[in-house]
């Protein structure tokens, strides 16, 4: 087992079924929870890698059989993964505690498995590093391609069987031609039925949790109503499950997640000749009256963002649109109300009039060369949630004020927005960022009040925007129309040229406020207790209701700050006392590096994550392009940086330090610009072009954790390897939570800038009084 290609290649598949097991778990955390558990899933992973090897050094003696720990906590992994999905699925695991002790415990055993083999193999961790970053590098694009083939039970049942037949290779048994051909069969038949089931869950279906944010418990009221779900499918977008109720077969429901629900309505296919009862459905909604009330040349064409079940879509076809667009960021939802055209009357296949592009809508837009004489979004949460409670933080890209630039751009001389949100608050905070970019764009606060038409009700409110100002006449016919709707229908409660007396409902209201004068807006958002601020693409957390930092993530970050000083302190007091007055330092200063480049890079990594979404178009998408380039650059510089100015590790950790602060303040101002004119590119040309972007800046950051190791081995204190491994460890989940805290305080932008600032501390440490002295030479 000395074999070092050996070592090297279970490094390589190891972190390739850790990184892939991490990203798959952010979508089933999706499924089973309300909000994106990404940058949790992140932190427990790492805080699980740490933990195991703060362990391994407590635990583990050298005295001890290494490779035989090494073989158990394998063997760990790999039970702990099956475990995790048998415990999700068969016990319907959806206690968070529990879930996420159940989440930690593969991380945690391979935490052990990573700091013995650093231990054992320290002379070579450049090697090490750079193996374990290309497998994770490849890892976390294969998650991509498993939860596409396989979904996500099946791929993590695939990586258990992958990382025990690692396990058993660590064993005597591998020493043995034959039993190593009998093994290595029996794991390949197991993967072979893995694939040739495809996506059919062979543990079952995870289950949906049973939050009040999940919309799928919440369609109807009346419990006696019973929910089927007849169509399941799994991407890296997440779960869409297509539902029908047991009382009604008119509408059924698309999720993702559970959550975002979108009707599919049956439909004969004839506009002219079809059920009374779904054009009276359709009027029930805010959006559908827009429709009626414009003229025809006011209607000719209409691009909609997420067009999901396709209930925009039938609007505009009932409400004679001429040419319909809908961009939609799921493939799922699009096949599936293909595959159901008989139910939905083909709105996606049979209507030469509609046009159904799979793409972000973003995306979309700023590539487009079309204009359109409306604009629909109905109903655009990622917080995937109705009740927007204090605690939602979720990110909007398509709520910000750059956004509704971009749909401006797009509109005809007399095109409109119309957007459909959740509540009142949501509306006056998008009537807010509407304001702030018409302001832009010149409009006066005196003629802002009739840019808007308004249809507030308690849930799913209206409000349609105009460029250009509503005409007297536009408006006498929007109140002449509506007045002729029947009753119970919704109604305007805001015209232009106050044509309708209002009182003093919120848009009314605000609207006075605001057109009094160009101060007025800054003091209307000032005096409101919630934050109603425009969102914009550095800050986009529309649905972030308080000001400031939520109480949960300021009692988190005070929580994990405590356990890493705990972790870092407790047994530094010990090596302390151990220590001499010469050998100390030894120990300190790595361990300030670690600590440092362990909050430094997670602060750099989910900043630049966030920024990723605008671009990539898909937390998933975004979160496996910037994992794999990262650890890719990194691992081609750990490789490397042994090579930079030989032995002499205090000038290469000097340089790289000063490259990352130099390359990634390259790339945080030059990305956001050369992104942007890569937007009309395809998916694929984005993501090569990300790739090789980030690329400079990671190559730096793989230099200074194979150094300290070698700075370790070199001072002949190999025994606190796995303690540096969990210091590191633990301070990159600190640097985790303290991201999402400083982006909502500050933007994504200022807080990269923020991970910078550890990499200087690293480098102004590197020039204290007499620590280059203590710094040996590799090898002496």
């Amino acid at each position: 087992m000395n074999n070092p290609r050996w070592i090297y290649f279970s490094l390589f598949v190891l972190s390739a079924s850790m990184l892939s097991f991490e990203v798959i778990s952010t979508r089933i955390a999706s499924v089973v929870f309300v909000q994106d558990y990404a940058f949790i899933v992140l932190s427990l992973a790492i805080l699980g890698l740490g933990s195991g090897g703060i362990v391994s050094y407590y635990s583990i003696k050298p005295r001890d059989n290494q490779f035989k720990a090494v073989f158990r906590s394998l063997i760990a992994v790999g039970i702990s993964l099956a475990f995790f999905m048998v415990a999700v699925i068969e016990f319907a695991v959806v206690n968070p505690f529990i879930y996420f002790l159940l989440l930690f415990l593969p991380f945690f055993f391979g935490g052990i498995v990573y700091a013995q083999i650093y231990k054992l193999f320290s002379l070579l961790s450049y090697k090490l590093y750079a193996s374990d970053l290309s497998g994770a590098a490849i890892g976390s694009l294969a998650s991509l391609a498993l939860l596409n083939t396989l979904g996500g039970p099946n791929s993590v049942v695939l990586l258990a069987v992958v990382i025990c037949w690692l396990s058993m290779r660590f064993t005597q048994m591998a020493k043995s031609t034959n039993a190593a051909v009998i093994l290595s069969s029996f794991v390949v038949l197991l993967l072979g039925v893995l694939i040739a089931n495809g996506k059919r869950e062979l543990l079952g279906r995870v289950p949906i949790g049973e939050f009040p944010e999940k919309d799928f418990y919440h369609v109807y009221p009346d419990p006696s109503i019973r929910s089927e779900i007849i169509d399941s499918r799994w991407s890296m977008y997440g779960r869409a499950d297509l539902v029908q109720y047991s009382h009604q077969d008119m509408v059924k429901q698309l999720f993702i997640d559970g959550s975002a629900g979108t009707q599919v309505y049956r439909f004969n296919g004839n506009i002219r000749r079809t059920n009374s009862i779904l054009q009276e459905l359709l009027l029930q909604h805010t959006n559908s009256i827009p429709f009626v009330c414009m003229r025809e040349n006011e209607k000719r064409s209409m691009l909609v963002i997420g067009p999901g079940g396709g209930k925009e879509v039938l609007i505009g076809l009932f409400g004679e649109v001429g040419k319909i667009v809908g961009v939609e960021v799921n493939p799922d939802f699009v096949q599936i109300v293909k595959d159901y055209r008989t139910f939905d009357g083909g709105i996606y296949t049979d209507f030469p009039n509609v046009n159904i592009v799979v793409e972000e809508g973003r995306h979309f837009v700023r590539q487009t060369k079309d204009t359109f004489d409306l604009v629909v979004m109905a109903l655009p949460s990622t917080a995937q949630m109705q009740n927007i409670e204090p605690f939602a933080t979720s990110e909007n890209y398509l709520l910000t004020e750059e956004a509704i630039r971009d749909y401006m751009k797009i509109l005809t001389p007399e095109g409109k927005l119309i957007f459909t949100v959740h509540n009142g608050w949501e509306l006056t905070r998008i009537m807010i960022t509407a304001v702030s970019v018409l302001r832009d764009l010149g409009v006066r606060a005196q003629e802002m009040q009739n840019h808007f038409i308004a249809l507030e009700t308690e849930y799913a409110p209206t409000v349609v925007i105009k460029r250009h100002a509503f005409t007297t006449e536009e408006t006498l016919q929007w109140q002449h129309t509506s007045k002729a709707l029947p009753q119970g229908f919704p109604v305007l409660t805001y015209l232009p040229y106050e044509m309708i007396a209002g009182g003093q409902s919120p848009v009314v209201s605000f609207l006075m406020k605001v057109c009094q004068s160009d101060d007025a807006l800054k003091k209307y958002i000032a005096g409101n207790a919630s934050d109603i601020s425009p969102c914009k693409d550095d800050k986009p957390y529309f649905y972030k209701v308080l000001r400031g930092v939520p109480e949960e993530y300021a009692w988190l970050l005070a929580a994990v700050a405590g356990a890493c000083i705990s972790i870092i302190w407790l047994p530094f007091k010990f090596i302390r006392k151990k220590e001499t007055r010469d050998g100390l330092p030894k120990v300190v200063i790595p361990m300030v590096i670690m600590a440092c480049t362990g909050v430094g890079f997670m602060v750099i990594e989910i900043s630049s994550f966030q920024k990723l979404v605008l671009f990539l178009g898909s937390p998933t998408i975004s979160l496996a392009i910037l994992l794999s380039s990262l650890l890719v650059g990194m691992g081609i510089g750990s490789y490397c940086g042994q090579k930079i100015f030989g032995a002499d590790l205090w000038k290469r950790i000097v340089v790289a330090s000063l490259a990352i602060l130099v390359t990634g303040s390259i790339f945080i101002v030059a990305a956001p610009a050369l992104l942007a004119r890569c937007l009309e590119y395809s998916l694929v040309a984005r993501s090569v072009v990300t790739f090789l972007m980030i690329l400079p800046p990671a190559f730096s950051l793989g230099i200074p954790y194979p150094s300290c190791i070698q700075m370790v081995k070199s001072a002949h204190k190999e025994q606190y390897i796995p303690w540096l491994y969990g210091v590191n460890g633990s301070m990159s989940v600190l640097g985790s939570v303290l991201a999402v805290v400083l982006s909502m305080l500050m933007g994504f932008t200022l807080t990269y800038f923020a991970g910078l600032l550890f990499y200087l501390a690293v480098l102004c440490l590197m020039f204290l009084k007499n620590v280059r002295g203590t710094l040996a030479p590799v090898g002496q």
